[in-house]
This record gives C-alpha cells, structure tokens and sequence, in this order.
C-alpha cells in the first residue's frame, strides 16, 4: 500500500512552539524549544502513520499571487515571535538530515502544493494524508485523501469534515467564501455567520446557486450580506480557492520515505544537545539492523514495529514476592524515586491504586499490581511513609488523598512535577503529555495502546505507557529541581505550594454538604420567573421568541425594537450583558432590562441550582470540589468540578444559592475574609504615605481615595461617591487606562483622564511604585511576590507595543495579586497546623479568593474564631495591619 503524508511544516511549527513555551535553549544560547517539538512530532507521525511516501510543504518569504488580489490578505498577522526566529533555519536544517524531501514555490503557498500534489499524484497513491490544522485544506477530502490533526490524534474523512464544519468538503470554498477567515484576513460576507452559511449551502448547494437565489432570502441581514458585501464574497472565494494546477517540478517517486538514523543527524542533536534524541537514534539504528521479521511488512513496517521496544525505556514486572522484596532492598538507599500511581476510579472516596510504576535509575521501571501481590498495601504504604525518600508524582494531591482515605501517613517528601512546570512557567501548558515531550523527549500516545503493533504481545502497551510515565517523571523532575533552585524559588515549591497540597486534599475529601430541598424550590421559583420573562417578552412584541439565542435577541433588539447598536462584532450587532446594560440605562424599552434577568437567572438555573445536586457524592452526600493550584497564572488558587468561587455574591439571586450551601447537624459555618488586602499590600509595598495613614487609622480606604480624587471632605463622601473611588482603586492598580475607567464608571474619557491625574497627585509613591514594577520586570525578565513567586515576562521585551503593552500590565498586576494568593496559602498551612496541634474538631472546608470558610461544632467556635483571626492576621510583618473580618452562620449566605 502506498501512502503518502504531506506536512504542513508551518503549522508544526507555531505549534510546537507554543506547545513547549518554556524557553530551551541550546549550549550557545539559541532558542530551540520549537526545534525540539517539530522533531518530536515527526517522530510521532512517522512511528504512527508508517508512510511508505512523505513531503514537507513550505512557505516562502513574501507576496504571493493572493496579496496582489487583495494587499490586506493576512495583513493581520503580526511577525513571528523573536525567540522563534533563528529557529526555522535549525527546523529546516533537521528535515534535511532526516531525509524528508520538502518543496515550495516562491510564487504560491504551501496550500496551494498540498492541493497539487492531492489532485495531480491521486492515482499514484492507495492513500493520502494531509497533516494540519488549516481548514482550508478540508476541501481536498474524499475517498482517498484525509485531512490528520496530529494534536488531536484525529482523522478527518467526509464525514468528520461535515460534522465539523456543518458542510461536506466540496462545499468548504463556498463556506469560508460567505464566513470568511480571520486566521488569514479573508473577510467574507458581513451577516452572515457559521451556522447561516451552512444552512444556505445545505439548501442551495454552492455559493452561485445561492447568489442566484437570493431575493428569496428572508431577513435584512442576509439580504444586505448578499448585496452589499456579495463583492466581498467573491474576492474570498478566489483567496479561498487553492490553486491545484501548481507545477511542482517533482514526481511522485521522489518522496518515497527514506528516513535513516545517519551521523549527520547524530551531529545535530549533539550541537543542540538533545540527550533523549540521540536515544532515539540510537535505538533507531539497533532497530534497523535486529528488526524482527514478520511475514507481509516491507523493511520499514519492520523497522518501526520493532522501535517501540527498543527505544522505549526498558521495564520489569514485579511478578513474586521475591522480586518484590529485591526492589524493596534497592530502594532502601534512595532517595529520589519516581513513584506513578495508576488508579481504578476517580472516585476521591473509593478508588484504589492498581498499579504502581517505580523508577529510581531512568533506566528500567519495576511496575507492581495490586492483583499480584498480598503485600502491595503494605509495600505503597511504607513507600508513602519515609520521610527520607523524596517521591515524584504527577498528581500529589490524589495520592494525599488516597492516604487520608487509608489513615495512612504520607511522610515521604512529594515533588509535583506539573506544579513545579508550573512554578517555573505560570503561563505555560502544564498538561502532563506536553512536559513529557517538551523534557523527557519522550511521546505518550495514549492511542498507542490500542494499535496494531501492542495488540501482538497482549500487555505491552498498558505496562509500557505506565512505565515511560515513571521514566518521565524521573528526568522531568532532575530538570525542574535544578531550574527551582537556579531560580530562587525553592522557598515557594517547596515550603508553600508542596505544603498546601497535602491540606486542599483533606478539604477535597470533607467536601460541603448541600440543601437539595431548598434548591429544588429555587428551581421552581427560578423556572417559573423565566417563563413570565418569556410571556412579558412576547407581549411586548406580539410573537414567541428564543431568549438564548444571540441571534434572535439581536433581531429583536435591533430590527423589530430599532434599538441603537452600542457595539458591533464579526458577526454583527452584539448582545452581550455590558451592551444590555447600557441599552437597559437608556430607559427607551423593558426588554434589554427583561434579558438581563433571563440571562442571569438561566445561567444560575443551569450552572448550579439544577446541576449541584447531580454532583454530590453517592455516599456522603457532599459537593467535592477539585482544587487546583496551576490553573491561574497569578498563583490563585482555582476551585473545579464545581466551581464555587464563581457563584455570584453582588446579586440577590446569587446570593439565594449560597444559602443551599449548609454545615453537617449542630455545626456552625465559620468564615474568615480578609479586608481590602491586595489595596493593603499595595500601601505596604508602595509605602505611599497617604494610604499607610487611612489603612493605620482603620479609614475606609475607598472613603478616603474618593475625599483625595474629588477634593471634597471625608464627611462628604456620598456612597456614589465611594462607588467610583472603589473603581479607581482597584482600575488603577492593576494599569487601567482612561478608556478602561470611562467604561466602568459610565463617563467620558475626558473625566475618567482627570480622576486618574488627581489619584496620581494625591497618591504619588503609587504610581512610581507601579512604574517600578515594569522597571524591574523589564530589567530582569520576570516580576516578583512578596514571598518570592516568579512570574516570566519575556514578552516585556518585546518591540510590539501591544505585546510589551500587555506584559506591563501583568508585571503590576501580578505582584499585587500574587502577593494576596501567597498570604492565604501560607495563613491556611498555619492554621492546619494549629487545628491539628489543638486537635479539633473543626475543618477547612473550602478557599474562595480572600476567604476561608470553615465547619466545626458550637463549642469550638470561640477557640476557632481566635486561632482563625491570629493566624490570619499575623502572617505577614507589613506596615499596615492586616484585619479580618469573621462571619458566623447556619448557611453560606449567613457569613456575610
């Protein structure tokens, strides 16, 4: 069979390279995560996809035939990132030494080769794969030719691309035609969206038919879309449309797959010191000259059935009791061990390790099943207990878990890998799979265990995957201990976030216990107020509508009402709340105020009130939240599966479902807020005098700002007055502009100028505070916590304004908040400490940003008060005090 695979090296490439966002660089200092990333994935499509012919399809610099058409055709793509730069010449070099034959054409595109090559050499091939993420490619699918998303692991045929895209591949020019593409700055039709083209061309078929047929439309939108932007239309179909006439200059015999593990490749992975490449090759080279031969493969089916085995790291299944008391006896002086635990559920209650995969030597993994031995308990939980061993995991915080749920202590001293990734890159992509490429060098593919090659030695596969994971864990964690300690925050992984880990377990497993009848009756009144909604609604324009369909209320807002458009998007007129809200201001109809209502009621309807009860655990009957440590860059904490920090406090209605959220029998809720901290870190951190003064004689601070911004009294102050002060704090904090606070506040540029000039001349260690924060980030490459929590800036270098814009605006922010975030994990590891020392009864239920709330029985609130309120407050030395505010109630609501 002959199969051919056409690479878009384009989109390998800013894939790769955003995939891997933390900088690696080579012995001379050149940038080559990406380098790294498009080797790994061409390994991975070669390994996989076993073609018996490929080609790269290049891009060339400069115009093509496209931007004499139209100038402004991908006008909006900016240039690439500096740090990708000196990488495509490395990325080109490395195909040449792989072998891969790679074509281009100065007067076309990629595209344009890859639709040739489809159409020209069809017959020549049983199969043709087209490897990217580019839609337009999605025309070319038929029988024989299949669009592959690599990323996703996925094959698009017909049907997929329907099922994608909502048209079949011979309609994709008509579609991108009407939609447009903004990828490339193809503009398409305005009015007519994703869904609307599709609906036509499932009617008419083609975008001729449509254009003939038009006076038929109904709707001023798609009229005027078909008119007034029809010349729009055609000039994207001709953009759109892939040339496949290209003359390519080679034969299809020319891109028959020689890949061969050669010197001149072992030379560059040297030069770039990729260790886990030059593995590769070398396992590669074993392969070529031991592969074992099965009868109808050809020599490379050979070669690459036999490379799983040889270039994957070798493994031991502990099998006896024997064996199992030998790998206890090596593990007896060691301190350092990768220790992945494969588990049957995800149940946080009930589930149980089934396997463990150990490596201490990143050479061979000892994998253990519970189903094999009597002493598996015992050996993971003596494992667990030494506290001289350091343990590498992926997921700390299911294994604190399980030993809670076993009363087992876990001593042993845990290093996270995903939240050390995360220490070292706060905004990178901490999944587990791009760390074991982006370190390891080493692909987990978790299709693998279903293919063809793992189905002949039955368990391979499982015990394979599970024992690269362990190897991973191993090399991952050497890098990013040394990367830890290189960059000062040992203090933070180590003694903070590693120390918070094991108390977010214990609150995961406690849980909430939740009101179901008194959801249900918020699901009745709730229910009922949507359907008045409904019926007012409908009153008011005489006919029935659909609410939460964007597009009808636009129509009703904008063409039945004659509503002024506030704002407009790709799509047309938009209807989000802020537009609703001002239209609402404006007093001309009930309507914009009528969806509001709808909007916020149907959203709390089906995001908590009917949902919540879904979740509760079967047997305790609580809601166990996930909390997650690296999901916000400014070290946040982040609470999932539900979210509970999300349900809305500022509104009666969100604040009737905190009410559901109740403490088990005679216990009480007790809630501990911190007051106005991140404007108290500002005043510490600034030391501007003024705030220093409020903060030390317990003024509120939004009072005060107000007096200094408006020049009126304190006595003064009205509470709109407060309002906008509170606005001004918080906006200006965090580097909002004129534009931004005009907004907020609902007044001109103009004025929000003049608020802003007068806060900077009341409070001016502030802004010169703020403007040393940019300094330092821009100096050093990162800002800075309090604590010493690090968040790279790389992009604070950079020569687009826009880009430096933004990463201004993180390097004032992040300090602030990260400081805030640092305060409550360190208040909440004291107060663990302190509960567990006191040996109550009481427990940290949840973390809600500046909050923690608290369940415990009524005699111990006094105690608990007082050690909640000390620890809390005295856990930073700053110039201004930290206050407290305690709240004690029946219900979440009451804690207010």
């Amino acid at each position: 069979m002959k199969k051919l695979i056409i690479v878009d090296i384009s989109s390998f490439i800013f894939r790769a390279f955003f995939a891997i966002q933390r900088s690696l660089h080579a012995p001379d200092g050149t940038p080559v995560n990406a380098v790294q990333g498009v080797w790994s994935m061409l390994y991975k499509l070669l390994s996989k996809y076993q073609p018996t012919h490929i080609f790269i399809a290049c891009d060339t610099k400069g115009d093509t035939f496209r931007n004499e058409l139209y100038k402004e055709y991908k006008a909006n793509r900016s240039e690439p990132p500096e740090e990708l730069v000196p990488q495509f010449p490395l990325i080109f070099e490395m195909i040449d030494k792989m072998g891969l034959p790679k074509f281009s054409n100065s007067k076309y595109e990629a595209d344009d080769l890859i639709g040739s090559a489809c159409e020209q050499w069809k017959s020549y091939f049983d199969q043709i794969l087209i490897a990217s993420s580019d839609k337009d490619l999605m025309q070319f699918v038929d029988d024989k030719v299949k669009m592959l998303d690599t990323m996703k692991d996925k094959i698009y045929d017909r049907q997929a691309v329907y099922e994608k895209m909502g048209v079949w591949p011979e309609q994709i020019v008509d579609y991108l035609a009407i939609v447009g593409d903004a990828s490339d700055n193809v503009p398409g039709m305005k009015g007519v969206g994703a869904k609307g083209a599709a609906t036509l061309l499932e009617k008419y078929k083609t975008f001729d038919a449509c254009v003939e047929h038009r006076d038929e439309f109904v709707g001023k939108r798609l009229k005027e879309a078909f008119t007034d932007y029809l010349d729009k239309g055609l000039l994207s179909k001709k953009l759109i449309t892939i040339h496949t006439d290209v003359v390519l200059g080679h034969t299809p015999e020319e891109t028959e797959y020689k890949f061969h593990a050669g010197a001149g490749l072992e030379v560059f992975f040297k030069k770039l010191n990729f260790k886990n490449a030059l593995n590769k090759l070398s396992d590669l080279r074993a392969g070529e000259h031991s592969a074992q031969t099965v009868p109808g493969l050809n020599s490379l089916e050979q070669i690459l059935l036999n490379e799983p085995v040889t270039s994957r790291m070798n493994y031991k299944l502990i099998e006896t009791s024997d064996e199992l008391a030998q790998l206890k006896n090596d593990l007896a002086n060691v301190q350092l061990v990768a220790c992945h635990t494969v588990y049957d559920s995800d149940d946080i209650l009930n589930r149980r390790v089934e396997l463990l995969a150990i490596n201490y030597d990143e050479q061979t993994s000892f994998l253990i099943e519970r189903n094999s031995h009597e002493q598996f308990d015992s050996f993971l939980h003596e494992l667990w207990a030494d506290s001289d061993k350091m343990l590498v995991t992926e997921h700390a915080k299911r294994d604190y878990c399980t030993a809670l749920g076993c009363s087992k202590p876990l001593n042993a001293k845990m290093f996270d890998v995903v939240q050390a990734h995360y220490i070292l890159n706060p905004d990178g992509n901490h999944h587990f799979d791009s760390l074991c490429s982006g370190y390891a060098d080493i692909t987990l593919d978790h299709t693998q265990i279903e293919s063809q090659y793992f189905q002949l030695i039955r368990g391979v596969g499982f015990y394979q995957y599970h024992a690269d994971i362990s190897t991973c864990l191993l090399k991952i964690s050497k890098v990013f201990s040394s990367d830890i300690k290189k960059n000062n925050l040992e203090e933070i992984f180590y003694n903070m976030d590693m120390q918070v880990i094991p108390i977010l377990a214990e609150m995961e497993r406690q849980g909430v216990l939740i009101d179901v009848d008194y959801l249900k009756t918020i699901e009745t009144n709730f229910s009922n107020e949507l359907l008045e909604i409904e019926k007012d609604v409908g009153e008011e324009i005489k006919c029935e509508i659909n609410l939460k369909s964007p597009k009808q209320v636009g129509q009703l807002l904008f063409e039945k009402l004659g509503l002024p458009i506030i704002k407009r998007t790709k799509t047309g007129p938009s209807t989000d709340s802020e537009v609703l809200e001002e239209l609402d201001s404006l007093n001309l109809n009930m309507v914009p105020g009528k969806i509001l209502r709808y909007r916020e009621i149907d959203k709390l309807l089906n995001t908590y009130v009917k949902t919540l009860p879904d979740l509760r655990h079967p047997v305790t009957h609580r809601i166990h939240t996930n909390f997650s440590l690296h999901t916000a860059a400014t070290g946040r904490l982040s609470s999932l599966n539900p979210n509970l920090q999300n349900i809305p406090i500022r509104s009666e209605s969100g604040r009737m479902v905190r009410k559901a959220f109740i403490p088990s029998g005679n216990n009480y809720f007790l809630s501990a807020d911190y007051s106005q901290v991140e404007l108290r870190i500002l005043a510490h951190m600034s030391q501007d005098q003024v705030m220093l003064k409020a903060f030390r004689e317990n003024i509120d601070i939004h009072v005060q700002t107000a007096s200094e911004v408006m020049g009126i009294s304190i006595e003064e102050v009205t509470k709109e007055h407060r309002r906008m002060a509170k606005a001004v704090n918080f906006g200006l904090m965090y580097g909002q502009s004129s534009f931004g606070l005009s907004k907020v506040l609902k007044i001109s540029r103009t004025d929000a100028k003049v608020y802003i000039e007068n806060y900077f001349n009341r409070f001016q260690r502030v802004k010169a505070f703020l403007d040393e924060l940019k300094e330092f980030a821009e100096l050093h490459g990162y800002s800075k916590t309090i604590h010493g929590r690090k968040r790279f800036l790389p992009e604070i270098k950079s020569s687009n304004r826009a880009i430096k814009s933004q990463a201004e605006r993180v390097a004032i922010n992040s300090p602030i908040q990260g400081t805030a975030a640092d305060i409550v994990k360190v208040a909440m590891i004291s107060i663990d400490q302190e509960l567990s020392r006191l040996k109550l009864k009481s427990k940290m239920l949840l973390q809600v940003h500046d909050e923690l709330i608290f369940e415990g029985p009524e005699e111990e609130l006094s105690i608990l008060k007082e050690v909640v309120k000390d620890r809390m407050e005295n856990v930073v030395s700053f110039s201004v005090p930290l206050v407290v505010d305690i709240g004690i109630g029946k219900n979440w609501l009451e804690l207010k």
